[in-house]
């Protein structure tokens, strides 16, 4: 309907997949189970300021076939590619820098720190679940 909210919708998801990827984490003191990244002090938010320059297109030229208007949805479309594509570009990363198959052992969010740790072949351990 609006070509300029979409836009926003799709990068603005992108933004959210990428900030999960890399840095958003959920943190619990292991004893009291005190929420420990209860504020936007403690969490780390991807900033707009950062990413600039998105070149997005899109296809209009088939038109949804269920409704009326021909729309179409487009609320997590950002979001569903960003996150499995940069983490998978840092498994690359890694697997070029040596890791080979152990690459695949690092664990969101890919921080620096995280990165440099798997450099060193100390990973996390796996998420319960």
């Amino acid at each position: 309907m609006s070509p300029a909210i979409v836009r926003g919708q799709v990068e603005g998801g992108a933004v959210q997949g990428i900030g999960q990827a890399l840095s958003e984490r959920v943190v619990y003191d292991s004893e009291s189970g005190q929420l420990l990244t209860a504020s936007f002090m403690d969490y780390a938010l991807p900033h707009v300021d950062v990413f600039r320059g998105f070149k997005t297109k899109f296809d209009t030229s088939v038109p949804c076939l269920t409704n009326t208007l021909g729309v179409k949805g487009v609320g997590e479309l950002g979001t569903i590619g960003a996150t499995p594509t940069v983490v998978t570009a840092v498994i690359d990363a890694l697997d070029r820098a040596g890791l080979g198959r152990d690459a695949e052992r690092v664990q969101m969010p890919l921080t620096s720190e995280h990165v440099w740790r798997a450099l060193a072949r100390e990973f996390a351990p796996a998420p319960l679940g």
